[in-house]
């Protein structure tokens, strides 16, 4: 990532209010190749900005975990030219306790981003004496869950009737 001071918005400091972790696991390293577009056109697309990234591999044998900084994997080359402010924000222990959930012969990246999407949300949020506190992700099997049973019949939740009155 192009780590150079003309490249990085002058001034401008994560909202940490805004900044999250995201693990994408893949079979191994090789396969992180086809992540690399689609993070340039977040970036490019000002809908997040990359803090921190790493790659993390779990051996099958002795379920070790080896961290690559992503300089070193030749899959994410593509990702030196697009603009970013990357490194030393994740500990050991972050990434340690990130990637507590890669299973045995698999590889990930772990990035630190900020979601610049939301950040008229929080400036607004801010004026109003308020700040976005968190989210979190939700289960796929819990929202595939929901969105069939969402489907499946019309629902009037919120309406007054739904009490009875």
């Amino acid at each position: 990532m192009a780590d150079s001071v003309e490249r990085r918005r002058v001034g401008v400091r994560p909202d940490p209010d805004l900044v999250e972790y995201l693990l994408v696991v893949v079979p191994d390293l090789g396969s992180l190749t086809s992540l690399t577009q689609a993070l340039a056109d977040l970036v490019d697309a000002r809908t997040i900005r990359i803090l921190d990234l790493v790659c993390v591999t779990r051996g099958g044998s002795d379920g070790r975990l080896t961290v690559v900084e992503f300089e070193d994997v030749e899959s994410l080359a593509g990702l030196e030219t697009i603009e970013g402010d990357v490194g030393g924000l994740l500990s050991d222990h972050d990434i340690e306790t990130a990637s507590l959930g890669l299973e045995p012969d698999s590889s990930a990246i772990l990035l630190l981003v900020e979601d610049s999407w939301a950040e008229r949300l929080s400036a607004a949020a801010t004026r109003a004496g308020g700040r976005v506190v968190g989210g979190e992700r939700i289960a796929p099997s819990r929202i595939r869950a929901a969105l069939e049973g969402a489907y499946a019949e019309p629902r009037t939740r919120g309406r007054p009737e739904d009490d009875g009155g």
